[in-house]
């Protein structure tokens, strides 16, 4: 081989273990940037009508979270409220205020809080734990909980990354007596980077390499979270699985994974609604499942709720 050829194989070969890990390096620094503000939206001010008390308490760990807490007249359970990834506890285009509102209704007391790295929470080492460093916000709560009401039965409601840090958490916690999980991916990745091609106008290939990026070039290195792997080895408690039909971020797949996974699992497939709906102005479907079938949700989840916690007072 001549001297050009030789200096093509080093430049192909520079191109490769050099120019591939800068750009992904140069991916993940960008991605990082994108998801951190997606993260960080602000927290709009509660209604009048809700009596929301601001608390802040510090989990295991030493991250600060900010919640919003509010006593029914005579509680059956409090129920955790765990916004999704890029949300926060006053996110108004997700409904939250509307969803206390109701459960408050149906004599469940209310703590919804901002995730670690969201909202006015925070921050924590890492922005994609995929749940697992999240469920340390979850059982923080849990104890700010039973610090004030020892005998209090509790509940999760999660969206998404919500979810996902609940059923990390009711894996090692039995304070909490039951779930309900709102579009809750199967694995991480795939969700995190449709966030990316969908919030961000990314291509899909340069989301993957963003992703690779912060965790083997940032310092986020983490195995993959896999919820129906975790969902297959808990044990059966009460759990209802919402899923919307038609969620761009989570496809239905996601959803039917997991109640395979955990066959003892209530599951809803929320229908998908018509193109011209008005709530689809203000934003997409994903999450959103109270708010475009709340007649139904109120049967459906709060029903599931009551099975669990009508028959006794905390």
């Amino acid at each position: 081989m001549g001297h050009t050829g030789m200096r093509r194989v080093t430049m192909l070969l520079l191109l490769v273990f050099v120019g591939a890990p800068l750009a992904a390096l140069l991916a993940a620094g960008v991605a990082s940037s994108l998801l951190g503000a997606a993260v960080r939206i602000p927290v709009a001010a509660p209604p009048a009508d809700l009596a929301l008390a601001p608390v802040r308490f510090t989990t295991r760990d030493g991250v600060e979270i900010a919640a919003w807490s509010a006593e029914a007249e005579a509680p059956k359970a409090t129920v955790i409220i765990a916004p999704g990834f890029g949300s926060s506890r006053g996110d108004a285009a997700g409904g939250l205020y509307a969803l206390m509102r109701d459960l408050l209704g149906r004599d469940y007391s209310v703590l919804a809080l901002d995730l670690r790295n969201h909202g006015e929470s925070g921050d924590g080492p890492r922005l994609l734990a995929g749940g697992i460093d999240e469920a340390a916000d979850i059982v923080a709560a849990l104890d700010w909980i039973k610090r004030r009401h020892p005998s209090r039965r509790i509940a999760v409601y999660g969206i998404d990354l919500g979810a996902a840090a609940a059923l990390v958490a009711v894996a090692g916690d039995p304070r909490i007596e039951a779930v309900v999980s709102a579009d809750l991916f199967a694995r991480a990745e795939p969700f995190l980077s449709g966030v990316l091609v969908r919030r961000a106008a990314w291509p899909a290939l340069a989301a993957d390499l963003g992703l690779w990026g912060l965790r083997h070039l940032r310092g986020e290195r983490r195995e993959p979270t896999d919820m129906a792997v975790l969902a297959a080895h808990l044990p059966p408690m009460p759990w209802l699985i919402v899923q919307s039909a038609a969620d761009p971020l989570v496809p239905l797949a996601e959803g039917q994974a997991l109640a395979k996974a955990a066959p003892w699992a209530a599951f809803w497939v929320a229908p998908a609604p018509a193109l011209d709906h008005p709530l689809l102005a203000g934003g997409g479907l994903h999450g959103r499942a109270h708010e475009f079938h709340r007649e139904d949700w109120i049967e459906i989840v709060a029903s599931f709720l009551d099975s669990t916690f009508a028959t006794m007072f905390g």
